[in-house]
């Protein structure tokens, strides 16, 4: 019996010495919304549309801003689409006229920058109040919804991050998960959200020195969460799909190549009410660093 009590110890401990289990309550209706939705209640939110100025320019939902999505994304070295520093985000908040409380909605024409934009302000304390636009600009303009090529150029927000270090997985907490899972840490899934000729080091994938992947990772490609219309599956669906890959009730890790199919993973992870982290630096970072390697 003390075996069994040190050794649950010991496996808390160490958890939460390397990743703090996040809290989280949001509801799942209001993480991911409709067109429908959206209509409805486009004048009381803050719309942001995720991409760069021209295809903003050449066609937006009616009162959206644009947030570049470079702007949300650095390079440190040869490792790509990392989380630039805070103040620099927040800057880039402020900009867009996001304020500190109210309703976000964000949406773009490529799932990941979506996605990506919505775990930013996750990192930034703000998942409470951010929905994602189920489908994004492809599913409103299939709706018949209107476009604008109006520029809207808000005042300046008074958005302020309250950070949670413990949505994010550096390299050496990384390290330390892939060394003790097998014996205190079992209970943490590394969800891998690559292709699976990338997963299983068919394909290296551009930058990737050795290809393969963490070990004992699984495998869930970004393709298999949406519908052919480019909306999300069910979350019944999307649930069975990752009970029957063995997704963690305790603490899931997402990574990918760079960080960027990593995102839709985290997003749904928390959709369905899983705990979850992003590792940044991600398969490029891990492999190029010289790591341990499954294939």
């Amino acid at each position: 019996m003390k075996t069994s009590i040190d050794r649950n110890r010991i496996r808390s401990l160490a958890l939460l010495a390397l990743i703090a289990i996040p809290a989280y309550a949001e509801t799942r209706d209001q993480m991911l919304v409709s067109t429908r939705w959206l209509e409805q209640h486009r004048k009381t939110v803050t719309l942001l549309h995720i991409g760069d100025r021209a295809e903003y320019d050449a066609g937006h939902i009616a009162g959206a801003r644009l947030i570049e999505s470079s702007a949300l994304l650095v390079q440190r070295g040869e490792i790509l689409n990392e989380l630039p520093p805070v103040d620099a985000l927040e800057s880039v908040f402020r900009l867009a006229g996001v304020g500190s409380y109210g309703r976000i909605v964000v949406y773009s024409t490529d799932p990941l920058l979506a996605t990506r934009a919505w775990f930013t302000l996750d990192y930034l304390g703000q998942g409470a109040r951010v929905s994602l636009l189920d489908g994004g600009l492809a599913k409103w303009k299939a709706g018949g919804g209107a476009l604008s090529q109006k520029r809207v150029v808000p005042k300046p927000g008074s958005f302020e991050a309250r950070v949670r270090p413990e949505a994010v997985v550096h390299l050496d907490a990384m390290r330390k998960l892939v060394r003790l899972r097998d014996d205190v840490l079992p209970d943490v899934a590394f969800i891998d959200a690559r292709p699976p000729a990338q997963f299983s080091g068919e394909e290296p994938g551009p930058g990737v020195r050795v290809a393969g992947h963490i070990p004992g990772a699984i495998n869930l490609p970004v393709a298999v969460h949406f519908a052919s219309d480019g909306t999300f599956r069910s979350a019944d669906e999307l649930r069975e799909l990752y009970d029957g890959a063995g997704v963690s009730k305790v603490m899931n890790v997402a990574y990918c190549r760079t960080g960027m199919q990593a995102a839709v993973t985290y997003f749904i992870l928390r959709y369905l009410g899983y705990d979850a982290a992003l590792y940044d630096g991600s398969y490029l970072e891990w492999s190029n660093a010289g790591e341990s390697i499954e294939s």
